[in-house]
């Protein structure tokens, strides 16, 4: 930023545990700050209690309800971190309601097991107080896939994602505030301009990029079918998507590594072994062909079939170089050469 006088301490703190703090400092120039810096914390909160048309848990009955718009809010309790292994939570009077809010802090990660609903569990009988409501919110600031999304949701919590985050500092007033929101908003920023960079770019060793071609391929194949794509990770870490294509014949799938081509592959487990291994040479020239036909550049793949003398649980029939493509002819182009590989190649082949 042009005139800094010292480098974004958020290019160092880096980890939820920073986000966390960033979080309570906000709450807490809600509660103690004065002037300018106490209405930005006071507009912050009242911006998290308000996302998703202000929905929140009635304590009572567990039921979906909002909150009354017209209502005073104050918080009521300083925020705690790691309270019952909750990233952040605190208490706001809203009006004559006392509102439990649980933030379930990301920066890169997800949630993992029933973490969602156990936190929600546990502020129930968090005090002697009586909670008429709680407010859950699940905040990430790196990239919210679909369905982790829609789990979030479905575990009755309201996102809270990084473009809800620069909205409320851009569109207010607040950026400016506090060196220390300023540093804070400009690395949010970053982050989304990266991001975008990234996908005009089809930087396809980000997740989220392999991701959004997965969805546009889903989309061409079964469109509606919210069942896929599905994400796994490496053992090293990298990101994957994989999704089968035919729902009769589901053993063949197309996967895609952060650092391998767009490759079709077979799950032996839904095919007979010893017309599979018969088949493998068909299937490779049929491959071949249809990339030709379709105007696909094959790229270079392991070829294992058996592995101690098993047969592998998934097997590579045949790669594509879909950079090049996504590149300088774009998704929609390269989408459309893909499907037509994949029913070539079904056509020449027929069930597996």
């Amino acid at each position: 930023m042009e005139g800094r006088m010292a480098p974004n301490i958020f290019k160092y703190a880096t980890k939820e545990l920073s986000q966390d703090a960033v979080i309570c400092w906000l709450v807490s120039c809600a509660r103690e700050a004065t002037g300018e810096l106490r209405e930005c914390g006071v507009s912050f909160v009242q911006t998290l209690m308000r996302s998703d048309n202000s929905r929140v848990i009635n304590a009572q009955n567990s039921k979906i309800q909002a909150l009354d718009e017209g209502s005073v809010m104050v918080v009521h309790k300083e925020p705690s971190t790691q309270y019952s292994n909750i990233d952040v939570y605190f208490r706001v009077k809203w009006g004559s309601k006392l509102v439990g809010v649980i933030i379930e802090d990301k920066v890169q990660t997800e949630m993992h097991g029933d973490q969602l609903e156990r936190y929600l569990a546990t502020i129930g009988t968090d005090s002697n107080e009586e909670l008429y409501f709680v407010k859950a919110i699940y905040l990430k600031t790196g990239y919210v896939f679909d369905d982790e999304r829609e789990e979030a949701k479905r575990a009755g919590y309201c996102v809270f994602d990084a473009e809800d985050i620069d909205h409320f500092f851009r569109n207010g007033r607040w950026s400016a505030t506090h060196p220390f929101v300023r540093d804070f908003v400009e690395h949010v920023s970053n982050l989304i301009n990266k991001r975008q960079v990234e996908l005009d770019n089809w930087d396809l060793d980000q997740d989220f990029v392999q991701w959004k071609f997965m969805v546009a391929l889903r989309d061409a194949f079964m469109p509606g079918d919210m069942r896929w794509p599905a994400r796994w990770f490496n053992i090293g870490g990298s990101a994957w998507t994989q999704y089968p294509h035919w729902k009769d014949r589901d053993a063949l799938f197309w996967r895609l590594d952060s650092w391998m081509p767009l490759r079709l592959m077979v799950d032996s487990r839904k095919v007979d072994h010893e017309h599979l291994l018969a088949s493998w040479d068909e299937w490779d020239n049929a491959f071949i062909e249809a990339t030709e036909l379709c105007d696909l550049n094959p790229a270079p793949f392991r070829r294992i079939r058996t592995r101690n003398g098993n047969v592998v649980a998934e097997g590579t029939i045949g790669a594509v170089d879909i950079r090049n493509c996504l590149q300088q002819e774009g998704l929609e182009e390269c989408v459309e050469r893909v499907h037509a590989l994949h029913q070539q190649f079904v056509d020449v082949t027929g069930p597996l």
